[in-house]
């Protein structure tokens, strides 16, 4: 009877000693933002089924719990006093704040109704071009000379015969690379090029011969929604572009 009462002793303070500790706390606000973000990105993909929140909230507590007893044990290893560790940590903590200002901009950016018809306007759009190319940017600026004072640009084409492919047929002015989607994108019909455009080491006159909208676009009112969102991420974009220039970061 004594040798059982001793086992039994020792028995519970081996199990003691091997206790499971208590999972950590997480605040509440923060499992709310977590399952709110993965439920949105649910929402994103209408062809999933409908999401369990209840799982989600367990999910998202137990991998909280474990991240943040990981990072604990990261900490009292000393890892946050590693140079090549606090490095790594500085470049995705200035990731991550870069990808939410960029987010930022989205959701704050205010578009007017005039602003998103243009916009379905250059979405839509299909043109015509015709092109002459140079090799310097001084011969192009000549060329341009003969157009102010009058010549064609019909004439200037057999004056200077092309030697890049031509645009046999209309194209989406928005599927162009750039930089020709940004410039011929909102020119006119009868507009030329007012500088020469540079690509691949040559120098380029453009004009828009036709502009007709895509047969096949779909109404402007049934994707205004997505249009909204194309133009607010195209702004928030020209913001960041602008904010790197004005800090030496050219794009």
């Amino acid at each position: 009877m004594k040798y059982q009462t001793a086992a039994a002793v020792i028995m519970a303070t081996a199990v003691a000693g091997f206790a499971v500790a208590k999972a950590p706390d997480i605040d509440q606000a923060r499992i709310d933002s977590e399952v709110a973000r993965i439920l949105k990105q649910a929402e994103q993909r209408p062809e999933s089924k409908q999401p369990d929140g209840k799982a989600i909230r367990q999910e998202v507590v137990k991998h909280l719990q474990s991240i943040e007893i990981l990072k604990n044990a990261a900490l009292k290893a000393g890892l946050d006093k590693d140079p090549e560790v606090r490095n790594q940590f500085l470049t995705m903590e200035a990731e991550f704040y870069a990808a939410q200002y960029a987010d930022y901009l989205k959701r704050t950016a205010e578009i007017s109704n005039a602003e998103l018809l243009k916009f379905y306007d250059q979405q839509t759009r299909m043109i015509k071009i015709q092109q002459v190319s140079f090799d310097t940017p001084e011969e192009a600026r000549a060329a341009q000379e003969l157009l102010l004072k009058g010549l064609s640009f019909e004439e200037l084409t057999k004056r200077y015969p092309n030697q890049q492919p031509a645009f046999e047929d209309f194209v989406m002015a928005r599927q162009l690379r750039q930089p020709l989607a940004g410039i011929l994108g909102s020119m006119n019909r009868g507009e030329v090029t007012r500088n020469p455009v540079e690509i691949e080491n040559k120098f380029f006159l453009f004009k828009i011969s036709e502009v007709q909208k895509d047969p096949q676009a779909p109404p402007f009112d049934l994707i205004r929604d997505q249009l909204t969102q194309l133009l607010k991420e195209d702004k928030a974009q020209q913001q960041i572009h602008q904010l790197l220039r004005e800090n030496g970061i050219e794009q």
